[in-house]
């Protein structure tokens, strides 16, 4: 029988705690499943191990980026068999170094862009293996791979470091949906929250209960029932590089405007940039084959001064542009200066809410 992750760590606690040679444990397994771009589930002949890289970080779920490179650790390690030598223990993980047929993978994933280095003075590593790591990044660095493609990415810690700023309007979904406009609202920190979907929108844009494909919710504030796709990522580009943004639309049911329809739906998209990719022009195009759909909205951002800006536009849109989007058998997608081809994931959540709804 298997045993679970906190049972192996209390085994862990003390067996890492009685010598320093105990704690260079080695150990050997399969990759079963890769939680974020440094930490993943190992499975030994009698256990399954959380385990993280140490001296790196990855970037935060909320960053640009995040998934492409998830992805690329993924298809690195996920099936491999993998050494791994523990030099000890976090509330969630064993933490050390790991090994692909001899391939230190924490070097890998910082030479490929992959990861940030952790300077020394944040991880005690010591100074003559920092060079190599200081080397590599600045490799990764001058080649503009990965997280270097994107114009002063803040790094992981920094932005955890952000985590506990929020912004939140109660009355925003009343007024999102109202709005025809392109006008831009920045909102003080006064809350929690540190999804932007949720910080900005309330409960009504959380997703905490799926069903099926979809996920459903209810804001007793507002009174308004909601059905959302899951969120898609979509890369967009134009002159300075790349950009990843996040995509979801929002089926509302409820008292959104007196004497008028109580349905709506809304299509939200996020992103995280240096400047405030959309500040200057967030008007939406979607070009479904050959036909264009343009879309007014509004724009909601709030702004660390010495670093980024997150941004979450909503629009306005009628079922049946939607029912165009979802049959489309070519999609572009137009934000502002920014433009992409939509993959078929997009297509397939829209198509998949407008059947449920």
């Amino acid at each position: 029988m298997k045993r679970s992750f906190p049972f192996f760590i209390l085994v862990a606690l003390f067996v890492l705690s009685a010598s320093d040679a105990a704690a260079q444990t080695t150990l050997t397994g399969r990759v079963a499943n890769v939680l974020d771009g440094k930490t993943f589930v190992m499975q030994t002949d009698n256990s399954e191990l959380t385990v993280a890289i140490q001296f790196i970080d990855v970037l935060e779920p909320e960053q640009p980026l995040n998934r492409i490179v998830r992805e690329h650790t993924e298809r690195l390690i996920t099936g491999k068999i993998i050494t791994f030598v523990s030099n000890g223990f976090s509330p969630t993980a064993l933490i050390g170094k790991a090994y692909l047929d001899g391939l230190d993978l924490g070097q890998q994933l910082v030479r490929d862009g992959a990861a940030w280095h952790v300077p020394p003075d944040r991880s005690g590593q010591e100074p003559a293996e920092a060079a190599v790591y200081d080397g590599l990044e600045a490799l990764a660095k001058t080649e503009k791979r990965g997280i270097w493609a994107i114009r002063d990415m803040m790094p992981a810690w920094e932005f955890r470091s952000l985590k506990d700023r929020s912004y939140r309007d109660a009355g925003f979904i009343r007024a999102a949906i109202r709005t025809e406009s392109s006008d831009s609202r920045n909102y003080k920190p006064s809350g929690s929250n540190t999804e932007m979907w949720t910080d900005v929108g309330g409960d009504a844009f959380a997703q905490r209960n799926p069903s099926g494909p979809n996920y459903w919710g209810f804001d007793a504030e507002t009174k308004i029932r909601n059905t959302s796709t899951p969120s898609v990522a979509q890369v967009l580009i134009n002159e300075s590089g790349p950009l990843e943004v996040e995509l979801r639309v929002i089926y509302f049911q409820g008292e959104i405007k007196p004497r008028t329809t109580n349905t709506a739906f809304v299509l939200g998209i996020s992103a995280i940039s240096r400047e405030g990719a959309f500040a200057a022009d967030n008007s939406l195009t979607f070009i479904a084959d050959e036909t264009e759909i343009s879309i007014g909205g509004q724009r909601f951002y709030r702004r660390d001064p010495h670093r980024s800006v997150e941004e979450l536009m909503q629009y306005k849109i009628g079922r049946s542009d939607l029912a165009k989007i979802a049959s489309a058998k070519k999609l572009t997608i137009r934000v502002g200066k920014y433009s992409g081809t939509a993959g078929t994931a997009l297509r397939e959540t829209i198509l998949r809410l407008l059947e449920a709804v």
